[in-house]
């Protein structure tokens, strides 16, 4: 009955506007005057460019690709990006709640309540900011009816419910909310922990990572979203030998073009599922580097983590507001722990036991009859 000493993690939202809706027209307007009037569809193109509409970005002339370097895309579209208006998001209990810009696959988005969406914000890309501190909310089965209301945030939106050390994919469940009125959510949530006995023990054996265990550069951070997402940007740099924009890249890796991104959408639905065809794999000499299947990009479950799962959904119209509001709506009584079944001494145990009913002794008697027998040999 300890649940009522449990803290659970309240989890992190990722709203992800429509395109239309992600434009600051006034900075998109600054923007021009400051770079070139012929870069206004090259500008659009990198705006709007994401894993899912690279079939609707117009390539622009040559001569207007020069114009901006593809290092610059993702901070051209992040000082465009829509600024979060702080007085749409309150809690219950007026607590604090950070609120940061991200690019993702789907392009610019808003993550409430993340301990790394920092590490996506392209304006902070390059800053060596490295630090993982966990800030966001957590709660006890005593604050059931603690909740986040989001007010007119945008027309048309997508939102994303996972954990707080989570990022997204754009293959993650999500809800999509175009309509005016007031839409509520109620989470379950799935607690994972692993025992200390097993804490100590190499990763062979406990076959998980823990979030303190990276598996590159690019995230001082694991997590399987991480993981699978590291996979994704490999793949696409083996087949087209650059790492799009909504990406973040690393300091060795070049930054596609817009034109490049052809590529990207030629092979996207493999990269999505993370398995090559057979048709990909004989037009590459080496082919070590692209999966077959997910298993294939060797990402292991987190060994400690919260699981949220959509309870209920409501829907009431509303002509002046568009509400959002996310809660709680059942805390974890039973907790998940990965530990050791068997040890080596309950192996021991077994194999006297065995042993004993087959034979009718222990083990210690055939000890003994051992030692009798080395001894008579001496003698």
């Amino acid at each position: 009955m300890d649940y009522f000493n449990w803290n659970v993690s309240y989890p992190a939202f990722t709203l992800c506007p429509a395109p239309s809706f992600k434009v600051d027209v006034t900075a998109f307007t600054e923007l021009i005057n400051k770079t070139d009037k012929r870069a206004e569809l090259l500008l659009w193109a990198i705006i709007l460019g994401d894993i899912e509409n690279l079939e609707l970005i117009d390539v622009p002339p040559n001569g207007a690709l020069s114009l901006i370097d593809p290092r610059d895309y993702a901070k051209i579209a992040a000082s465009v990006f829509k600024v979060f208006d702080e007085s749409s998001i309150t809690t219950n209990t007026n607590s604090p709640i950070s609120v940061e810009p991200a690019m993702t696959e789907l392009g610019m988005c808003h993550v409430v309540n993340s301990n790394v969406a920092f590490l996506d914000n392209p304006n902070k890309w390059g800053s060596n900011v490295t630090t993982y501190a966990k800030n966001n909310i957590q709660l006890s089965v005593h604050d059931r009816d603690f909740f986040t209301q989001i007010i007119n945030y945008a027309e048309i939106y997508k939102v994303f419910i996972h954990g707080s050390d989570e990022t997204i994919l754009s293959t993650s469940p999500s809800y999509s909310q175009s309509l005016r009125g007031f839409m509520s959510f109620g989470v379950q949530v799935w607690t994972t922990k692993i025992s200390e006995e097993l804490r100590l023990a190499p990763m062979r054996l406990r076959k998980c990572r823990f979030i303190s265990e990276p598996i590159s550069e690019r995230y001082p951070i694991y997590t399987y979203n991480h993981c699978l997402l590291e996979c994704r940007i490999q793949m696409i740099i083996k087949l087209c030998g650059c790492i799009p924009h909504f990406y973040k890249p690393l300091d060795y890796e070049r930054v596609c073009s817009i034109d490049e991104l052809k590529c990207v959408l030629s092979y996207r639905k493999e990269i999505l599922s993370l398995s090559t065809s057979e048709k990909t794999l004989k037009s590459f000499k080496t082919s070590t580097a692209l999966p077959r299947t997910s298993k294939d990009c060797n990402c292991p479950s987190q060994c400690e983590t919260d699981v949220y799962q959509k309870d209920y959904e409501n829907f009431i119209p509303q002509k002046d507001m568009n509400w959002l509001r996310i809660g709680i709506s059942s805390f974890p009584k039973v907790r998940v722990v990965r530990d050791i079944i068997f040890s080596f001494y309950d192996i021991m145990l077994r194999i006297g036991g065995v042993v004993n009913l087959c034979i009718g002794c222990s083990i210690l008697s055939l000890v003994e009859m051992c030692v009798t027998t080395i001894r008579l040999c001496f003698i």
